[in-house]
């Protein structure tokens, strides 16, 4: 039975997770073929992860192709994630994860609920899929290398841009599958996915210029339906790299964080929100009333740009708890003040007419493998390794600042060249190893 078959038929929630990534695996043999080359993510493992199939405990990747390749694991492991939704299985979609911190059974349902609503029939559910699927292959070098050859582009475009590219060159098979009205759905999403990713944005790594590509949208779309759901269920499997036992990153306070953005986005989108600035700072602005819920100072956008460089470091780390949000509290108060001037300099450049913004790409990765790789986990050790990863970034900005008046830009840096060094026993050591590390940009 075809994927198509068995989801109008309503009996993909009714088989086995094992038939299902079976179904997947002969639906998309390409794409997964690109994705076994996609290059892995800074926050990639290097240990054989624990799985959900068989008596084996094997997870998908190693299933259908006899070995671990963390881009295969977490798009199928997302694909799984809306079998588990269909199917209302709430155990299977939280297997894996820390009872501290577990998505409720009351968030489940409202994700589930999403789903059903924006997603309606079996028509929609498969261009989904077929979305989620095409999704990551950009991270496949040899597509880049082939978007960028037929354009006549270059190989510096990021995997989002890249996907778009290859996808509008038709050299995706799954979307020739699609009628032609879900196949402009797919590409609109990919569209908007190439310039505004919900999940920068939610942590604060995007800047406003971002939000631009929605000007021309006047409410919601089925193709902005498409794009939502994509950013939950990929996030359901981000972590399965390391964990492939159900949507073990898919945590309660990452829910919360994923439906407070997605919320004020359509604020925005409905014109409800005036400005892409506006926009941003609310989600700044979730991310304060959530740590003062749990105790922290009150924070503000408005209190001046060092308030709001402070909310977008804590978005970008994904600090959500009042005891770490005083480690870099300390860490912010105790740079040296030309330091924390050029850092607070560069997070607050929009650019929208204030010249040059810069993001940081894969820095809410590298923020997380900083604060996994400490000697100890003392308050010192913790706050040096803080201090160190926050001079990396004033680096990284090299002097950007708003300047109003001036054209709007944005200029993607990636930083997944400083995962080796933040990985490494002489970072755990010294994290002011960070220090020394060359800008293959300058």
């Amino acid at each position: 039975m075809s994927l198509i078959a068995s989801i109008t038929r309503g009996e993909l929630e009714n088989i086995t997770d094992i038939d299902a990534v079976q179904l997947f695996a002969a639906t998309f043999a390409a794409e997964l073929t690109r994705l076994k080359s996609a290059s892995a993510t800074v926050e990639s493992g290097s240990t054989l992860p624990p799985g959900c199939l068989g008596s084996q405990g094997d997870t998908p990747s190693r299933f259908i192709l006899e070995d671990d390749f963390p881009e295969v694991n977490r798009t199928l492991i997302s694909m799984l994630a809306v079998k588990w939704l269909l199917q209302d299985d709430y155990v299977s979609f939280t297997n894996g994860q820390k009872t501290d911190g577990k998505l409720s059974a009351e968030s489940f349902q409202r994700l589930r609920g999403l789903l059903l609503a924006r997603l309606p029939n079996a028509d929609d559910i498969y261009a989904f899929l077929v979305l989620m699927v095409v999704d990551d292959i950009g991270k496949d070098p040899h597509l880049l290398d082939e978007a960028a050859t037929t354009t006549g582009g270059t190989d510096t475009m990021n995997h989002s841009e890249a996907v778009f590219a290859a996808a509008k060159l038709g050299l995706i098979p799954a979307l020739k599958t699609l009628p032609p009205s879900f196949q402009n759905d797919v590409l609109r999403a990919l569209d908007v996915g190439a310039r505004l990713n919900i999940s920068q944005l939610a942590q604060a790594e995007t800047v406003p210029a971002a939000l631009n590509c929605l000007s021309d949208m006047h409410g919601r779309a089925r193709f902005w339906d498409m794009r939502v759901m994509a950013t939950f269920l990929d996030v359901a499997g981000a972590a399965a790299h390391a964990n492939a036992r159900g949507c073990v990153a898919m945590t309660e306070s990452v829910f919360q964080t994923y439906m407070t953005t997605t919320n004020i986005l359509e604020e925005f989108v409905c014109g409800r929100i005036d400005s892409p600035r506006a926009c941003y700072d609310s989600i700044l602005q979730a991310r304060a009333e959530v740590l003062l819920q749990d105790g922290f100072a009150a924070l503000s956008t408005m209190t001046g740009d060092d308030g709001r460089a402070f909310l977008r470091l804590l978005c970008m780390a994904r600090v959500v708890v009042n005891e770490q949000a005083g480690l870099f509290a300390q860490a912010f108060s105790d740079l040296p003040p030309a330091v924390k001037q050029n850092l607070v300099n560069g997070l607050n450049v929009d650019g929208v007419s204030d010249g040059i913004a810069i993001v940081p790409y894969y820095a809410p990765g590298l923020w997380a493998e900083t604060l996994r790789n400490t000697a100890d986990k003392t308050d010192t050790s913790l706050v040096r390794a803080i201090s160190a990863f926050m001079r990396f970034l004033a680096r990284v900005f090299d002097g950007s600042r708003s300047q109003p008046g001036e054209p709007g830009a944005v200029v993607e840096r990636d930083l997944s060249f400083a995962q080796a060094t933040i990985k490494a026993v002489d970072f755990r050591a010294n994290p002011d190893v960070l220090d020394e590390i060359g800008l293959p940009w300058e």
